[in-house]
């Protein structure tokens, strides 16, 4: 099976992009340091994000058959609308933001149970409101919608559509707190809506523990305001629009993933905008189908590097806005993915 060029050459030039732009931050990053100035809001200041990442190919059990990938993505998030005073949440006004969040990424997959070298890609685009009221309370509604299919090939029919309402409570002079909610959302290898349970504590002032259900656990210790190392584990799912071929005849054709993945990831803050995130770790048995076949992936290791930059100053903020997405495993950017 020929693979599609455009969007081969589409990826392949994303990635050598990444690349080269990661070489260009490195070169700057020391005089980065030395400009002063606050650094950017880990949640409310814009910000780009480029990914590489290589799942190693593994058996699906009971049959010869492999699966595994390399994917290379893209995203953003931009403020619409900014509440004038970031410190406003402290007093009885609450604090209003929107911002608009989005992305594309491809797979080139091997399926042996489908004619292999698929190109599943995925685009996103949404919207996240959300309002601080006092010093410790946030809300988060958010919606979105993706079209998941094979080579970006669009279709009115493939487009879905989800969204999430967020409550997360700071308590006990900002040592833990809770995440309560709900979400619809393609986790489970399939659109469910679920329940968002989580909560976190810090222990001192360089660890903290969280963990969010439907399943996002997480321990991170910052070494220093430049570097900080966390163990996770995570649930990953969702589905692609793919092309019929000669094994299944059936348009449209759906392929669904669904596993749990244990890693361990650093995160190394280059300069005053830049965040480089390497992580490694396996992908735990994973559940595939495609049409009515059913099967299950073996443990398999996978490699991952992250670069976001964020851009802007960041002004003072109330407690419940103080805290970076990255280090505490809360992006209302990704509740939904």
């Amino acid at each position: 099976m020929k693979m599609n060029k455009t969007s081969l050459q589409i990826l392949k030039l994303l990635s050598y992009s990444q690349v080269f732009l990661l070489f260009l931050i490195l070169a700057n990053s020391s005089h980065s340091y030395g400009q002063g100035g606050y650094k950017p809001h880990a949640l409310l200041s814009p910000m780009w994000q480029a990914d590489e990442e290589y799942l190693a190919p593994s058996e699906v059990k009971d049959t010869t058959m492999e699966n595994g990938h390399a994917m290379t993505s893209f995203s953003f998030r931009f403020p619409l609308y900014l509440g004038k005073d970031w410190l406003s949440a402290d007093g009885g006004k609450p604090f209003f933001a929107v911002l608009l969040h989005g992305g594309a990424s491809g797979k080139i997959s091997q399926l042996d149970f489908i004619e292999p070298d698929r190109i599943l890609t995925m685009g996103r685009l949404g919207v996240t409101a959300l309002m601080a009221k006092g010093l410790r309370n946030l809300y988060l509604v958010q919606f979105s919608t993706s079209l998941p299919s094979e080579s970006f090939n669009f279709q009115l029919n493939y487009l879905r559509f989800h969204g999430a309402f967020v409550w997360r409570k700071l308590y006990h002079n900002n040592t833990w707190w809770h995440t309560l909610g709900v979400m619809y959302t393609p986790v489970m290898g399939r659109d469910l809506p679920l329940p968002l349970l989580g909560f976190g504590i810090k222990l001192g002032n360089d660890d903290q523990v969280q963990m969010t259900l439907p399943f996002n656990a997480m321990y991170t210790h910052i070494f220093s305001r430049k570097f900080s190392l966390s163990a996770k584990v995570q649930n990953l799912g969702g589905y692609h629009y793919v092309k019929p071929d000669s094994i299944y005849n059936v348009d449209p054709l759906l392929y669904r993933f669904q596993y749990y993945r244990a890693g361990v990831l650093a995160r190394f803050y280059t300069s005053r905008h830049v965040v480089l995130t390497p992580e490694a770790g396996f992908a735990l048995s994973g559940q595939l189908q495609i049409d009515d076949y059913k099967a299950k992936q073996v443990i398999s290791p996978y490699v991952r590097i992250s670069m976001q930059v964020r851009f802007g100053k960041r002004p003072p903020v109330a407690p419940i806005l103080n805290f970076d997405p990255g280090d505490s495993g809360f992006d209302p950017a990704y509740l939904v993915e």
